[in-house]
């Protein structure tokens, strides 16, 4: 019956019957062959799509500067990955991002009347000019002043490198032992974490903030349904839910990557091109960072050492091993997205590699172990790649492809507390 659909006859009342026999089996015939030729087709066309270890193995014949040959290289590759275009993030049902919401958001990330002291605001370590990051090797928190570089030997330095905001929405877990599961989360730890925003007090805090004016309309207005701007909807929960709403439009879709992917060929230099090859070939990249977040979602140990010199022993910071108290995942942590990568150095939990060309030259050793240091779970997926000097090069400049080219947000000029916007 679905055949006699297919030709455009009904069952129902069955006018076939009056066809001369002949004509009804070549009919039958042609949609039989019409069917199989589509299907074989479609086998056909997949079949003959190379991989990505083919593709890999006839970029090594290319010339280097052969542009339309790595075009067509570069091409294949994002097919045989299955490269998608980046969407927009989940938004959880709780705290869908409206825009009264993600306003209210943007001016708590900024005004420093969250922390203890007053001094602190979120952006003190997540500057736009730094990426949404500070730009040191690691945070620092209580007792800081300024942000970015000037923010340096100011207050109390914190044990780890400060992660970008940027694209956090897509994290899977947060912080770099993924200690934290969702963005509302995130942003009620460190207000309350004694070396960092040093809130002391739930009260105090929520009296400080129903005592403006503009932030009783604004929490009204972001989460009540024709409440009375009296302050009752300022509450903990609602503040991290603010902020978390804000931090999930901080996403960076637009870089020349993106721009590539969606079709234009002009976006990427020859040397990016090239450098996408190795990305997704004997670079292994892709393995972790998988596109379009340029990140896994999982929690691994790479062996990071104590500092960048070749010899020095493995950092002791135990990761996640210390969130779930066990030695297996010692030294774990998340896979960094890399969007934006070159504009937020030093990389790495302990921030010890100031550059890209570094860690590119530390995965290229193998990592850890590669390095000569026992490493209690260093992951498998981490060995020494043997990339040639040039290869090295055209890898760190496709990684700069990732950069964002869109504007960061802008630092309010004012927030509602009257304090310096981002602190002192």
């Amino acid at each position: 019956m679905p055949i006699l659909r297919l030709i455009g006859l009904s069952a129902g009342r069955q006018p076939w019957r009056s066809l001369p026999r002949a004509v009804l089996l070549i009919c039958l015939g042609l949609t039989v062959l019409a069917v199989a030729a589509w299907r074989f087709g479609r086998l056909d066309k997949a079949a003959a799509a190379p991989t990505t270890a083919e593709l890999v193995e006839a970029s090594r014949r290319l010339s280097p500067e052969d542009r339309p040959e790595w075009l067509r290289i570069t091409r294949g590759l994002l097919s045989a990955e299955s490269v998608q275009q980046i969407a927009a993030p989940v938004e959880p049902i709780n705290n869908r991002g409206e825009a009264t919401r993600v306003e209210l958001g943007y001016l708590l990330f900024f005004d420093p009347i969250i922390s203890g002291d007053r001094t602190t605001s979120c952006a003190s370590c997540h500057h736009p000019d730094y990426g949404m990051a500070d730009g040191l090797p690691r945070g620092v928190g209580l007792g800081g002043h300024g942000y970015g570089s000037q923010r340096a030997g100011t207050g109390r330095q914190l044990t780890r490198n400060t992660p970008s905001v940027f694209n956090s929405a897509f994290n899977v877990l947060q912080f770099w032992d993924g200690r934290a599961g969702t963005l509302e989360e995130q942003a009620l730890i460190p207000i309350f974490a004694e070396d960092e925003m040093n809130q002391t007090s739930v009260a105090d805090l929520l009296r400080r903030l129903r005592a403006i004016p503009r932030y009783r309309e604004l929490f009204a207005s972001a989460f009540g349904y024709q409440s009375k701007a009296d302050g009752s909807e300022i509450t903990l929960s609602n503040i991290t839910r603010a902020i978390a709403a804000f931090e999930r439009k901080l996403n960076i879709v637009e870089t020349a990557y993106d721009r590539y992917v969606r079709g234009d060929d002009t976006q990427l230099t020859t040397d990016q091109l090239r450098g996408m090859v190795v990305f997704f070939g004997q670079g292994q990249c892709a393995v972790c960072h998988i596109p379009p977040h340029f990140h896994d979602g999982v929690l691994a140990s790479t062996g990071v050492p104590v500092t960048i010199e070749k010899g020095a022993p493995l950092d002791n910071d135990p990761g996640f091993g210390a969130v779930i108290r066990r030695r297996d995942a010692f030294g774990q942590f998340k896979t960094p997205g890399l969007r934006n990568v070159s504009r937020t150095a030093p990389y790495m939990h302990n921030g010890i590699f100031p550059t890209l060309e570094e860690i590119v030259e530390f995965y290229n050793d193998g990592g850890g172990r590669g390095r000569g240091i026992e490493v209690i779970s260093q992951d498998s997926k981490v060995e020494k790649l043997n990339l040639s000097v040039q290869q090295k090069a055209d890898l760190v400049s496709f990684l700069k492809s990732l950069d964002n080219l869109e504007p960061p947000p802008v630092v309010p000029a004012a927030v509602p507390s009257g304090l310096p916007p981002v602190g002192r």
